[in-house]
């Protein structure tokens, strides 16, 4: 299994509980985000002793779900071995790295799951199928604006300087991303952010790490980001200056 780090989660969500701030609450969810997590499971014909398994789409997986009080059933994201220890001491219980997004699909396509719990025996952090949808609402990592559909675009004005920072930090640690521009959008009465980058091709590749960098400075915003070598792309920034250009 590959080694997986979630210090930085942790230390957010400690900070989270002493707060108890929005800022807080946006860099724990931020931070997992970008996390790995250990799901267990049963897999059939795993290795007795613990061992690898290569899986495809024809492995039977069940998944472990903690039971709540009340009957509901939740997945299990556990951030080290130590958490899962301390669930159940196993030293040959098969684990799947998950994301957050993986926890996400399996929620919302099982009738049978509310969501997902982060170290039951630890910090126990809950995250239901409502706060995963509220979640991902909030960053749309790419917008695909359908034809003739009616936006307006403006560059922002109100704009905090935590979030100008914090995308240029994250702009120019990405040595590829060569222009970027940040902009109003506003479409179907919903307004949002608009980064459109340019990465010689290779723009879908930042999306998330933008997205989960950039997620405490939103103030309930959504953030669309889209390729620049797109249609609508392309002759949206006709009209703009860049928000960041990289110096060749």
């Amino acid at each position: 299994m590959d080694t997986i780090n979630n210090k930085e989660l942790i230390g957010a969500i400690e900070k989270m509980k002493d707060e108890k701030t929005m800022e807080a609450q946006n860099k724990v969810i931020a931070e997992v985000l970008k996390a790995k997590f250990m799901c267990p499971v049963i897999l059939q014909d795993a290795p007795k002793g613990g061992g690898k398994i290569n899986i495809n789409k024809e492995t039977k997986i069940q998944f472990s779900v903690i039971k709540t009080t009340n009957g509901k059933n939740f997945l299990i994201a556990f951030t080290s071995d130590e958490e899962v220890n301390k669930w159940q001491k196993n030293k040959t219980q098969q684990s799947i790295i998950y994301t957050f997004e993986d926890y996400a699909i399996i929620a919302q396509n099982n009738d049978n799951l509310e969501g997902f719990i982060i170290d039951p025996k630890g910090c126990n952090l809950i995250f239901t199928k409502n706060m995963i949808a509220q979640i991902k609402n909030s960053i749309t990592r790419e917008n695909v604006v359908k034809k003739d559909t009616q936006v307006e675009l403006s560059v922002p004005k109100d704009i905090s300087e935590d979030l100008q920072n914090k995308l240029h930090d994250v702009l120019v640690n990405n040595k590829e991303i060569k222009k970027a521009y940040l902009l109003n959008m506003l479409k179907e009465d919903e307004k949002s952010y608009l980064l459109i980058i340019d990465a010689a091709g290779k723009e879908k590749e930042y999306f998330n790490t933008i997205a989960s960098a950039l997620i405490p400075f939103l103030r309930d915003l959504p953030l669309n980001l889209l390729p620049i070598n797109t249609e609508f792309g392309t002759k949206a920034i006709e009209k703009f200056k860049p928000f960041y250009e990289a110096i060749e």
